[in-house]
């Protein structure tokens, strides 16, 4: 039963899997952060000296509109719902376009009594490795045959990201050392060997976690500097430097709480 609250998961709406599916209620929730904090000498005040966001749950509640005289379809529909929900992948939501967030663990509810056909059921989706909803499609700036220099951005969203970079060697010689500055992140790679025409990438996969690769080959190990490149929202100026000229493409994907 199509109504006007929709959650798919995967790329398949839960209201599509059977028509006697009804949507109730779905809870986008807000990222569970943890604060340590030291007191203040002085006799009032206390020092944050770490947040960290932990994991993000949402919860979608559904009812099955079917009459108890027929708990065989009952157990179907709901055995149905239970292998939509533990697929996992991207879940996205009819009133927040253009927004994703990647569930990594899923909770699905007891059955319970299904004579009892008033019942609802909640599935729990938990995000714990990037927990927030983020853009689905990234803010992105290019430059052609360029060499170093600033490169002035965008910073979507609301909560610290991370970059994704491409520099595509346009020199048809080989580019050794690679640098990006940006705000509180830098790398710095050395000996990563990109041929002509060959491709370095920096980026992160539903996992949140850095890769760099150059010419498909990982680099990981070549690089200095902090962990990643956070960024926070807003203008950002990166400044980038290359051995020889490519094209460079800057991305990031908003976050948002």
């Amino acid at each position: 039963m199509i109504l006007s609250k929709r959650v798919s998961l995967g790329g398949v709406q839960l209201d599509e899997l059977h028509e006697r599916v009804v949507v109730l209620g779905i809870d986008p929730g807000t990222p569970n952060e943890s604060v340590q904090t030291i007191s203040r000498m002085g006799g009032s005040g206390q020092r944050v000296t770490l947040q960290h966001w932990e994991k993000l749950e949402i919860t979608v509640t559904y009812g099955i509109d079917v009459p108890k005289t027929n708990m065989i379809l009952r157990r179907q529909i709901f055995d149905m719902v239970n292998a939509w929900a533990l697929k996992k992948g991207w879940l996205r939501v009819n009133w927040m376009p253009g927004k994703r967030v990647y569930i990594d663990k899923v909770t699905v509810p007891t059955s319970g009594d299904l004579w009892e056909w008033t019942n609802n059921y909640t599935i729990s989706f938990t995000a714990y490795n990037v927990p927030f909803w983020q853009d689905e499609n990234p803010t992105q700036t290019t430059r052609n045959l360029f060499t170093s220099g600033n490169v002035d951005i965008q910073v979507a969203g609301v909560v610290q990201t991370v970059l994704d970079v491409d520099f595509r060697n346009r020199s048809g010689m080989t580019i050794n050392n690679f640098t990006i500055n940006a705000g509180r992140g830098s790398l710095y790679l050395t000996g990563i060997n990109l041929g002509g025409s060959a491709t370095l990438s920096i980026n992160h996969g539903t996992d949140g976690i850095l890769r760099i690769t150059a010419g498909g080959v990982s680099v990981l190990p070549k690089r200095t500097g902090l962990d990643d490149l956070y960024v926070e929202p807003g203008n950002l100026r990166v400044m980038v430097s290359a051995d020889r000229a490519g094209d460079l493409t800057i991305r990031n994907y908003g976050r948002y709480v």
